[in-house]
């Protein structure tokens, strides 16, 4: 910078750079918008240039007046309409010349000592019908370690003068002080002091503190400054108020109060942005919170639906262990009438008595178990989407409100993740929705309950549930029987050891329906608790973006503040050792 930094100042030149790098890292992750990054950076390459003083107001406050004023010549051009089309930046050269960098962009070197350590930069004026020209100026605010805002006693504090203050004031929070130009047109003390203390309410409101206000002539400082009459220039000099503006800025711009503005000026800008950065991550926690209550309400309603799925097809199964035990009801009847000497032929002929037996006990069970599960199903899949579309609809009405719902302040960065996962949610939901075939998945559940009931009951899959529990029904009632035959062939024997066998094939008959019963009924329920679970899971996995997005955020959230509260730490060591080392004058 110049010959003002000892070893001590230059460290701690290079601690606010990292400073700021590392709050720059922030607010990438942040998300932050690219053009506070790249002003930023721009605030960090400024750490090795000189001292930079930028001259902002409208075109019509004497900007360019009041800097030819201090030089004593016309360096810039003057009038009543807009002459700054450009921003010029004023360097110390020994020749004096311009050279143009851009469209918008010049450079002029004088050779005035007052430009040795700083850099002044004119700026077109905050009302510029040039659009661009105000983009420069707010592209230049960043830089800037003093801003001199100059503003006309006709026209103090001007609507665009005040959008621009409130832009220094919530983005970077510079050194700023005020001149009021043209004071000259005061009819009366009373009259100028109403017009300062305007300014002072104004900047009070805006920026939070009353400012440096020097009240000036720039026009009768440069007549002064370029006049031979010396009694003209005397008096115009006096009139102007331009010296205590001018022993201000000699002052502020040179020595310590200088090196004091330019290590403190990186920490206003640094202490604005944490300010922002704290808000932003307190909005980010809030909207946090939404999605993880969010989440627990939604794998709550998950619960609930698993247990009304379940609840769905329980009369079902109750359905079919009804019917089960009418064949037992009939199946004891039958054997009872069976198993007796006079009924020993049927007996004997077990074609015969299989065709009896299912004509007289299993009748048509086996399509009415077929069917009762083909309802079961059917029933579970409307339910199942049914509250699967429930479900979703609580998911878009939650995620919604977290979009919708909020204050002003909120950046609209924070929601665009949340709305572009919403709708990916509810697009893929509805593609998943749209193409869920009924019938097909019907079937295949269908199929699936069979092959395991089946494999659960240890026996092959035959064509349908109910021709298999039919068979196993027949075979047990075929079984029991078994040796009945034999014992028959003896009449005597009838007498004896029928009944014990008669009885003894009615608890064995007993038995193994039961044993069928529970273990039917154990096979269906797992089975469908399974096809429950399923349906489920493709829900979750439709969920599963915004689950893992919580979880991100979550762990992003308590990242940037470990990072926030180490910046926040750094920031305040810098400003002790920045008043110790360099003390206020």
């Amino acid at each position: 910078m110049d010959a003002l930094l000892t070893a001590e100042h230059e460290a701690l030149l290079e601690a606010e750079r990292n400073l700021l790098a590392r709050l720059h890292g922030v607010l990438a992750r942040t998300g932050a918008d690219e053009s506070l990054r790249e002003r930023l950076s721009e605030v960090i390459e400024a750490l090795d240039a000189l001292f930079v003083v930028v001259v902002v107001g409208e075109f019509n406050a004497g900007k360019s007046t009041v800097l030819n004023a201090l030089f004593g010549e016309k360096l810039l051009e003057e009038g009543p309409i807009p002459t700054t089309a450009k921003i010029t930046l004023l360097r110390h050269g020994e020749t004096p010349m311009e050279r143009p960098r851009s469209e918008y962009l010049v450079e002029r070197y004088h050779p005035s000592e007052r430009l040795r350590h700083l850099v002044l930069v004119d700026t077109p004026g905050t009302n510029s019908i040039i659009r661009r020209h105000q983009e420069l100026t707010e592209h230049f605010i960043p830089r800037a370690d003093l801003v001199l805002f100059v503003t006309s006693f006709d026209r103090p504090l001007a609507e665009s003068e005040r959008q621009f203050l409130s832009y220094i004031r919530d983005t970077w929070g510079k050194r700023l002080v005020f001149v009021l130009n043209k004071a000259d047109l005061a009819q009366s003390e009373t009259d100028l002091e109403q017009v300062l203390a305007h300014i002072r309410t104004g900047c009070q409101e805006l920026m939070g503190f009353e400012p440096e206000i020097f009240p000036i002539s720039a026009a009768r400082a440069f007549k002064a400054r370029t006049t031979d009459d010396p009694a003209q220039r005397d008096q115009c000099w006096k009139t102007s108020g331009f010296d205590a503006f001018e022993q201000f800025l000699v002052k502020r711009l040179a020595g310590p109060e200088r090196l004091r503005l330019k290590l403190t000026a990186p920490l206003d800008v640094t202490e604005r942005l944490l300010e922002r950065l704290r808000a932003h991550l307190t909005e980010r926690r809030r909207l946090l919170e939404q999605d993880r209550a969010n989440l627990e309400r939604l794998e709550a309603r998950l619960q609930e639906v698993r247990a009304e799925l379940i609840a769905t097809v329980r009369p079902y199964l109750s359905e079919i262990d009804n019917q089960l035990l009418q064949v037992e009801r009939r199946g004891l009847q039958f054997l009872r009438d069976t198993i007796r000497i006079g009924r020993l032929g049927l007996l004997r002929d077990r074609d015969r008595f299989k065709e009896e037996f299912a004509r007289q006990v299993v009748r048509d069970l086996d399509h009415q178990l077929e069917a009762i599960l083909a309802e079961a199903v059917d029933r579970l899949l409307q339910q199942g989407l049914q509250l699967w579309n429930q479900t979703l609809n609580e998911f878009t009405e939650r995620v919604e409100q977290v979009v919708r719902r909020r204050s002003p302040q909120v950046q609209a960065e924070l929601l665009y993740d949340r709305r572009q996962l919403f709708e990916a949610v509810v697009r893929q939901a509805t593609r998943q929705l749209e193409t869920y075939d009924l019938r097909e998945e019907a079937r295949r559940i269908l199929e699936n309950t069979r092959d395991a009931v089946a494999l659960f009951l240890g026996t092959e899959a035959l064509a349908g549930l109910g021709a298999l529990v039919t068979m196993l029904i027949t075979a047990a009632g075929l079984d029991v029987t078994g040796g009945l035959v034999a014992a028959g062939a003896l009449a005597v024997v009838g007498f004896v050891v029928l009944p014990l066998q008669k009885r003894r094939a009615l608890r064995e008959f007993c038995d193994r329906l039961e044993q069928l019963r529970t273990e039917l009924r154990t096979a269906l329920e797992q089975q469908l608790t399974r096809e429950v679970d399923r349906l489920l899971e493709r829900l979750s996995a439709t969920l599963a973006p915004y689950q893992k997005f919580v979880h991100r955020e979550q762990q992003l959230v308590g990242e940037i503040e470990e990072e926030l509260q180490a910046l926040e730490r750094e920031y305040r060591r810098l400003r002790t050792a920045i008043e110790k080392a360099v003390p206020v004058g």
